[in-house]
């Protein structure tokens, strides 16, 4: 039997990598006593898919994950018993069976929506560079890893940004919708730092963001 969750990661657990998102709900899993199917071979694992990873930072508000259980146990019984034993910052909003027929979660994500705040920026400087990137041919990203750095057209990924909104305490805050392309996608995080170079001077790191659902196509 297969259940897909719906959880959220939220803002008390918001810096947590995906690694460690993954260790929770397992030790989750196993509090609820969860009967889990274990892979075969010599280091047997969780049959556990913790899906499209955030980056540390990112909270998010239905977060999924699917995992592969022995038998038929009752639906509502493992909601609750999962749902007491999750860590602080973490909630359960929903589980369900999945069909043997159904489309793989990450060839079924088409997008993320996230919701970006903002502090110490004006309104009119975030919409002009928000012009100016949407407007602009390719816009590219050095993403640097350890041993590389590659570079990344972020336009293509970017499906549609909302009108930047002043909000309490000198905030703007807006919308923004990334696509998601055979696995490979963007960072909020990378399109905030891109806008420097159409004169917004804003650290990313400073920006609060929640991605708010994963849309499905």
């Amino acid at each position: 039997m297969k259940v897909r969750a719906v959880y959220e990661k939220g803002d008390r657990v918001r810096f947590l990598g995906h690694l460690d998102v993954s260790r929770c709900i397992q030790l989750a899993l196993r509090r609820a006593k969860w009967p889990v199917e274990m892979s075969q071979g010599f280091s047997p694992r969780p049959k556990l898919s913790v899906y499209a990873p955030l980056p540390v930072g990112v909270a998010g508000l239905r977060e999924h994950f699917d995992a592969v259980l022995g038998g038929r146990p009752d639906i509502g019984t493992l909601a609750r018993a999962f749902a007491v034993s999750l860590p602080e910052g973490f909630v359960l909003h929903e589980l369900y069976p999945m069909g043997d027929e159904e489309t793989p979660f990450e060839e079924s994500i088409r997008a993320s929506s996230y919701f970006v705040d903002m502090k110490g920026v004006k309104r009119e400087t975030v919409k002009h560079a928000l012009e100016a990137f949407l407007e602009a041919p390719q816009v590219l990203f050095d993403v640097r890893r350890p041993k590389r750095t590659k570079r990344v057209d972020l336009k293509p990924f970017v499906l549609g940004v909302g009108e930047p909104e002043e909000a309490d305490n000198g905030r703007v805050v807006l919308d923004m919708v990334i696509s998601h392309d055979k696995g490979r996608t963007v960072r909020p995080q990378w399109i905030i730092s891109s806008l420097g170079e159409f004169g917004l001077d804003f650290d990313p790191r400073e920006a609060i963001i929640d991605r708010r659902k994963i849309i499905f196509g």
